[in-house]
């Protein structure tokens, strides 16, 4: 007989399993997102609020320069020799040769005091998770890879030979 509480540690345990699964799912993401040409970054600054705030997990996929519209968020260095990343709405685009942009964070009162050439383009924001940023330098250790990664697989592995085990074993 399935009794309330039965019912309610089987949902819970649905629920930690599925947390665990996307936490390992993110952590992997972070390291392998970046082989196929994808970035994951870290937003260090509010310049784009409120969409994007200090410390929001950024991923930015690779595009060709010619597909970015006015409106769309990019992340680009500011000169090419420059290892600083800045993430800013395209506010206009200059389509002379070569090609550029015109950009603005959100939360500044002027444009952008330089024009982007499309050269500097890193790729175009495909999504942003806020305050996973925090995280990303820890998950970057091999401890935070131990944490993110064999813990929740271990976890997982328990507790699926625990609910194994309960199933194969005789009722009475």
């Amino acid at each position: 007989m399935v009794t309330k509480k039965s019912r309610i540690y089987r949902t819970l345990s649905i629920i930690g399993i599925l947390i665990l699964f996307l936490l390992m799912v993110a952590s992997l993401s972070i390291y392998l997102l970046p082989h196929f040409g994808w970035r994951v970054d870290v937003l260090s600054s509010d310049s784009m609020e409120p969409q994007l705030k200090a410390g929001d997990l950024v991923v930015t996929r690779p595009v060709e320069p010619e597909v970015v519209a006015v409106g769309d968020i990019i992340t680009f260095r500011p000169n090419i020799a420059d290892e600083n990343l800045v993430t800013h709405r395209v506010i206009g685009i200059g389509r002379n040769t070569p090609l550029y942009f015109e950009t603005k964070g959100d939360a500044n009162l002027d444009p952008d005091p330089f024009t982007v050439p499309a050269l500097n383009l890193e790729g175009q924001v495909y999504l942003h998770v806020p305050l996973l940023g925090y995280a990303v330098p820890f998950l970057k250790t091999t401890p935070g890879l131990l944490v993110a990664l064999v813990i929740p697989g271990l976890i997982i592995i328990a507790v699926c030979i625990k609910n194994l085990s309960h199933e194969l074993t005789p009722k009475t």
